[in-house]
């Protein structure tokens, strides 16, 4: 019986825990009036503008850094849910920065894609691509068991 007691108030806690934290993502200040409806906020001064930082141009480094992490991200949120348009961001990343150290994962990702658009030839080709491309990539245990397509050998010799 204490045990369950236990789980209850931890059930309980955990509860409370959670709504704080939705009414903290959404905004609210304070918890929903129970007493009544609450009174409107009164201004005595009307609210300043907000200062605008002077606008200041990127470096192209720090412009082509945060644009590969857009599309890498866009590619991740996207694989699963629409994976046209995951394929459409890998190609473009591909295109756009073919030396990023980013382009194991959308590399691997482009693969994903296509094996949820059911396009498993294209998924292949673009498999043997990775491996072509990323010899000791992170995804390729990943991409051998998602397509079947084995990592071509090492060849003899000094490398």
């Amino acid at each position: 019986m204490r045990r369950l007691a236990g789980i209850v108030v931890f059930a309980l806690a955990l509860l409370g825990g959670i709504l704080a934290w939705i009414r903290w993502q959404r905004g609210d200040a304070a918890p929903a009036a129970e007493d009544g409806p609450a009174a409107p906020a009164v201004r005595d001064t009307p609210p300043l503008p907000a200062a605008e930082p002077p606008p200041t141009a990127p470096t192209p480094a720090a412009a082509k850094t945060t644009d590969e992490q857009q599309l890498l991200a866009g590619i991740r949120a996207n694989v699963r849910s629409d994976p046209k348009a995951a394929e459409s961001l890998a190609r473009e990343a591909r295109a756009r920065f073919p030396n990023s150290p980013h382009a194991d994962e959308w590399d691997a990702a482009l693969v994903d894609a296509l094996v949820n658009q059911q396009r498993i030839g294209a998924a292949r080709s673009e498999t043997y691509y990775y491996y072509d491309h990323h010899p000791r990539g992170t995804f390729a245990a990943h991409l051998f068991a998602l397509t079947g397509v084995h990592p071509t050998p090492p060849v003899p010799g000094p490398h």
